[in-house]
């Protein structure tokens, strides 16, 4: 077993960090989150498996961005601030 273990290591050691790395973002394991790497991703590419899967994430990600900004809106009170006496047009003076 410690001979297998030994060829897993010396394997693993002889592959460069940076293919290592590409690797996991070819299989959208390690990639930004804000999908400025999506395009690395292997099944996505024309010849892949998924040829259209860029733009459907790219548009779920779009209507994910809408709905986080239209429930912000929908969090906000925009009188309470007047029910409570902050009124933000108001003018400052200055004496």
């Amino acid at each position: 077993m410690l001979t297998y273990l030994s060829w897993v290591a010396d394997a693993w050691d002889s592959i460069p960090t940076e293919d290592i790395k590409r690797s996991f973002k070819v299989c959208g394991i390690t990639n930004e989150i804000d999908g400025s790497e999506d395009e690395l991703i292997h099944c996505f590419k024309k010849e892949g498996q998924i040829p259209l899967g860029l733009e459907k994430l790219k548009e779920e990600a779009e209507k994910e961005l809408i709905n986080n900004v239209t429930e912000l809106f929908e969090e906000i009170d925009l009188l309470q601030d007047e029910e409570n006496g902050i009124l933000s047009d108001d003018s400052i003076e200055f004496n």
